[in-house]
């Protein structure tokens, strides 16, 4: 009987906490570390973060590869260019996902003014910033592979299999982006979660401008006529307009935040500076030199590395080669995305090719001065009228590019690669021991090895559009 009592009683107890479990279950079943109401400041810093890393940024070792800034002292086979997977899928699952959030928490009526929302600022300004960051990233990437999926990406569950995009409908909507999203700013407004330019909305519009101008000028040789109207148009809204303005990724004294070339210097010590890019400068007596490089240990001068060797020899090590400049290998360094030089160049050329109007020799100059500045030194007047820098309309475009890639210098160093295929300036060497898969420096990156598996038919829908999936494949808008 007392054995039966207690069976009764264990029974109405489950019956309670069952009853109670399935009542409240879906306010129970919360992770309290994990919100379901993302912080929208929160996403845009992270996104504007991605933009310093290797995976999802700018900061890849291809972008001081690929223009020869840099050489590989041991193991040689990135800069023989043996890798041809790139992966493109970080850039959609972090930054691009966080603002593709941003983006539909501000544009849902249910979701528009809610607290996380109101938190990173007024729905205008999100939705400015994070268009801008958003073509920033998408133009990065098409450089890079090409055609890639745009218009029906970032839809998650939704679409699981987007198509690829033409080249051509990605650079259209992306001055359709930056003009609409510099317009959309409200100055008197407020962003949060900006760790790119402090919540200074009247550098997002100037930024937002000089990238259209960027992107105009990656059209220069295929559509000339929509580069100029987008470029002039551009800049007579207003860019970049001194070194102050210069667009800056901040690293921080923080392992989880920190150069990832300092990174490397730590222990490994992979990377040197360039004997072509060694020679270049030294050819003018560039200023810049002992700035952009140490002397070497052993005999306190400046030697760069050979670009490209198959098997350096013992001689040719982190001792008798010259490291990258100390202020490049800082834990904190300031790794520039578009700078005032970058801008001035690209008004020297606007002016070249008949876009604008204007002195192109003062800005070529000024550009010059820009980048002295940037680095604290100052050319003597010598350096200017010297046979390989003093400007002359015959060699106008060769002179530009070539003082702009050594300008972009452990910069975004994906624009001076952009600026050689879509130029031909400075002449590169892909070194004496390039791999039998590609003859020559790479023309594209080709796509993660994944693609053909998880999005196969459209994989393979824009490989029969564009040209092999490899190295050698132009972009659309490479015609040289």
């Amino acid at each position: 009987m007392k054995r039966k009592f207690l069976n009764i009683i264990a029974g109405l107890l489950l019956i309670g906490i069952s009853a109670s479990c399935t009542k409240n279950f879906e306010e129970i079943n919360v992770d309290p570390n994990n919100t379901p109401d993302p912080n929208t400041n929160l996403l845009i810093s992270n996104a504007i973060r991605q933009i310093g890393t290797q995976n999802a940024g700018i900061a890849g070792w291809a972008k001081d590869l690929y223009p020869q800034y840099m050489a590989e002292i041991q193991y040689t086979n990135e800069s023989r260019f043996q890798n041809r997977f790139y992966d493109f899928q970080p850039f959609y699952n972090a930054p691009l996902m966080d603002l593709q959030t941003v983006i539909n928490l501000n544009s849902d009526e249910t979701t528009v003014g809610a607290p996380y929302v109101v938190v990173g600022g007024t729905t205008a300004n999100q939705l400015a910033v994070s268009r801008i960051l958003k073509a920033f990233y998408f133009m990065h990437m098409t450089d890079r592979w090409g055609m890639i999926p745009y218009s029906e990406a970032l839809q998650g569950k939704q679409k699981l299999d987007p198509k690829y995009d033409a080249q051509k409908d990605i650079y259209n909507d992306i001055f359709k982006e930056l003009t609409e999203a510099e317009a959309q700013i409200d100055v008197n407004g407020r962003i949060a979660g900006d760790i790119l330019f402090s919540g200074d909305l009247n550098k997002w519009k100037k930024w937002a401008n000089t990238l259209r101008m960027v992107a105009a000028l990656h059209l220069s040789e295929v559509d000339p006529t929509l580069a100029k109207t987008q470029f002039a148009a551009a800049f007579a809204k207003g860019v970049l307009a001194s070194n102050s303005d210069n667009v800056v990724f901040k690293y921080l004294l923080d392992a989880n935040n920190q150069n990832p070339v300092y990174n490397n210097y730590l222990s490994r010590v992979d990377y040197a500076i360039s004997e072509p890019f060694v020679k270049a400068l030294e050819a003018i007596s560039d200023p810049r030199l002992p700035v952009y490089a140490q002397p070497t240990v052993k005999t306190g001068k400046y030697v760069g590395m050979p670009y490209g060797l198959a098997s350096p020899g013992d001689d040719l090590n982190k001792e008798t080669v010259s490291l990258l400049g100390k202020k490049f290998i800082a834990q904190d360094y300031w790794l520039p995305i578009t700078t005032f030089a970058q801008v001035q160049f690209m008004l020297a050329e606007g002016v070249v090719r008949g876009w604008i109007t204007g002195d192109a020799a003062a800005y070529y100059k000024a550009g010059i001065e820009a980048s002295m500045a940037q680095h604290g030194v100052t050319a003597p007047a010598t350096y200017f009228t010297q046979p390989g820098v003093a400007y002359n309309a015959g060699d106008a475009l060769k002179l530009i590019i070539t003082q702009k890639w050594i300008a972009n210098y452990q910069a975004n160093g994906y624009e001076s690669w952009t600026d050689w295929r879509r130029t031909g300036f400075p002449a590169l060497n892909p070194g004496p021991a390039p791999l039998s898969v590609h003859r020559g420096i790479p023309l594209r990156q080709a796509y993660p090895n994944t693609e053909s598996g998880l999005n196969g038919e459209n994989y393979k829908a824009a490989v029969a559009a564009q040209g092999a999936d490899d190295l050698n494949t132009r972009v659309w808008w490479d015609t040289k």
